[in-house]
């Protein structure tokens, strides 16, 4: 016997009529309040309102590929949702098949110009189309994040982006002066090897960069002060790990009409100045640190810890290099107590405590009475507990000479603290 149809509600037909008979624009504007899948969804009622889901400007939200059902998702939004604002293509690490019992991971199909042993190892993996990301014509947020990409993409710089955020995409090719023409306000890129260019193709960028992250891209070079004249550019890390790459410069040559916005700046440690600068002489940090502070106090609104988590340490081809059997380092940095501004060295060591010098103070001593003597006092006071705690250069305000080192380690009776750190370095360092 046949099934019966499902009866209608007595208001169906009215309210699917209602609906159909919205305006298209205004159904837009109302889909621009919700998120892309809601969208998906509403777009099914009828027609109307699936041609207003492909005019709607998709409000910025996150959506991530990383599985087989975002990723289809995300074929589906290429033609449904059109003008999609915020893309992020992931590791499509949820979708694995196995071959000869190894895991061979999915991958994005290769652009141009791949590389060819990555290409080869990969060669029996499932691919993916990705070039449908090209249908978003208005994406204005894409991030990259271990997408298993190799070779160029021309299309995925193809868009009126104002934020670009690649991270661990090593056979991504691509070169900085494809930017030209975004009005890109950040840029992050994160150990990208295969990124080429120089700091100054950036320049085209001039009057919208306001944060920009290039960290371990060891092919990137140029001068960081060719972006000094960037009037909005607040965050600036070029910061390399592992090897020195090619970005140069000098520290001293920012000045009060330079870098106008910048509140926080990480730099190579081959700028001079730069994180874990090596300084051929002791005497060298005086007039180093003088540099820094002018710098931190040149502008008012830069960030007040700018610099305070930079170490600057005593290259093992200095003259001052201590030539004992296990030697560590000592480096320099900048220290706060309160408001009040000061450095000082420390001899860095693997397991136990850094052993900290006196600080050179650079700020004069806040008004007693005041709530800045009252927060510096007691920031003092911890300062001093810790150099009771470990005294070995107590009353020093730099490196000794090598003879005085040898004669104070003869010298020094370890306290009972440090002997337990030494006996159990696992757990002690500080």
């Amino acid at each position: 016997m046949p099934q019966s149809k499902k009866p209608k509600l007595a208001n169906e037909d009215a309210a699917n009529t209602a609906a159909a008979s919205i305006p298209s624009d205004e159904l837009a504007n109302i889909f621009g309040c919700l998120g892309p899948i809601e969208i998906l969804h509403l777009r099914r009622v009828c027609k109307t309102w699936n041609d207003a889901a492909k005019n709607t400007i998709v409000p910025l939200t996150d959506f991530k590929v990383h599985d087989i059902d975002s990723y289809n998702t995300m074929r589906t939004m290429a033609t449904a949702l059109p003008n999609l604002q915020q893309l992020e293509l992931g590791s499509l690490t949820h979708i694995l098949t196995h071959i000869n019992s190894s895991r061979i991971g999915p991958r994005y199909v290769n652009g141009e110009d791949p590389d060819e042993e990555e290409a080869l190892r990969s060669i029996n993996g499932i691919t993916y189309e990705v070039d449908m990301v090209s249908n978003f014509t208005k994406l204005r947020v894409l991030k990259l994040e271990n997408a298993c990409l190799n070779g160029k993409y021309p299309y995925l710089f193809n868009f009126p982006l104002q934020k670009l955020t690649i991270s661990h995409c090593g056979y991504l090719k691509w070169d900085l002066n494809v930017l030209a023409g975004m009005p890109l306000k950040e840029l992050h890129v994160k150990s990208s090897k295969s990124l080429t260019g120089n700091i100054s193709n950036l320049r085209v960028l001039k009057d919208t960069l306001e944060r920009v992250t290039i960290f371990y891209c060891p092919q990137v070079e140029g001068n960081f002060m060719d972006l000094a004249d960037f009037p909005l550019l607040k965050s600036l890390n070029l910061r390399n790990l592992r090897q020195l790459g090619s970005i140069t410069g000098d520290i001293r040559d920012v000045g009060a009409a330079t870098f106008p916005k910048l509140e926080n700046i990480l730099l190579p440690k081959n700028v001079y100045g730069g994180q874990e600068y090596m300084i051929m002489r002791i005497s060298e940090a005086t007039d180093l640190i003088a540099a820094i502070y002018s710098i931190k106090k040149q502008q008012p609104h830069r960030h007040p810890s700018l610099f305070e988590d930079f170490n600057w340490y005593l290259s093992e081809s200095s003259p001052d290099w201590y030539q004992e059997e296990f030697g560590y380092p000592f480096s320099c940095c900048i220290v706060r107590a309160g408001s009040r501004l000061g450095w000082r060295w420390e001899r860095k060591f693997e397991y136990t405590p850094d052993y900290h010098f006196e600080v050179n103070w650079l700020d004069p001593l806040p008004a007693k009475g005041s709530s800045e003597y009252q927060s510096y006092t007691e920031a003092l006071q911890d300062m001093q507990s810790r150099m009771d705690r470990f005294p070995f250069f107590k009353g020093f305000h730099q490196p000794p000479t090598e003879e005085v080192f040898n004669r104070l380690e003869r010298q020094y009776r370890p306290s009972r603290e440090e002997m337990e750190m030494w006996e159990n370095p696992s757990s002690s360092h500080e």
